[in-house]
């Protein structure tokens, strides 16, 4: 029985170095399978990112370009404006050359006397005013309430009279 006993103990070893192998190569297996999705998790992450990566710098280059688009619009728009200024400052050169041409006195006396009929005035139509002469009014230094009352305005009617007859007064 010892002859048996140690043949199944050797079997026994047997078995177990075999299941121990299988054991073993399980636990390869195994490991494989985890690196290898951990590989493919890995790859899977750096796909992501790298796309990420292009994404970001495709943002920011079509920012870059849209922003240049709005700097050449800007530009576009300030030419633009630039000729209508040169436009209309010509425009106004002109209306100024017309405004100066139509007040140059050939211009205007032309007008008044073909237009308007105006004439030179005559020699008894001239009148003289003395510069030696103070022209300022003077007022009555009293005037009471009946003067007022008495409504017959000579007084001021005298007053016109007078500051007319100043400034008109004619030498002879």
């Amino acid at each position: 029985m010892t002859a048996r006993i140690e043949s199944s103990e050797y079997e026994i070893e047997q078995f177990n170095h075999s299941q121990a192998e299988k054991i073993v190569s399980i636990k390869k297996k195994r490991l494989e399978r985890e690196k290898a999705k951990k590989k493919a998790l890995y790859q899977v992450v750096n796909l992501f990112c790298s796309i990420a990566i292009v994404m970001i710098f495709a943002v920011i280059f079509g920012s870059i370009i849209f922003q240049n688009s709005l700097v050449n619009e800007a530009k576009y728009d300030i030419f633009n404006l630039k000729s209508e200024i040169k436009s209309l400052n010509a425009k106004v050169e002109e209306m100024n050359a017309k405004i100066e041409n139509h007040t140059e006195l050939n211009n205007i006396e032309k007008i008044a006397i073909d237009e308007l009929g105006m004439q030179y005035p005559t020699k008894e139509q001239l009148v003289y005013i003395d510069s030696n002469y103070s022209y300022a009014l003077e007022t009555p230094k009293f005037q009471t309430a009946e003067s007022n009352d008495t409504g017959t305005g000579n007084s001021s009617d005298q007053l016109v009279h007078d500051l007319v007859s100043a400034l008109f007064k004619t030498n002879n």
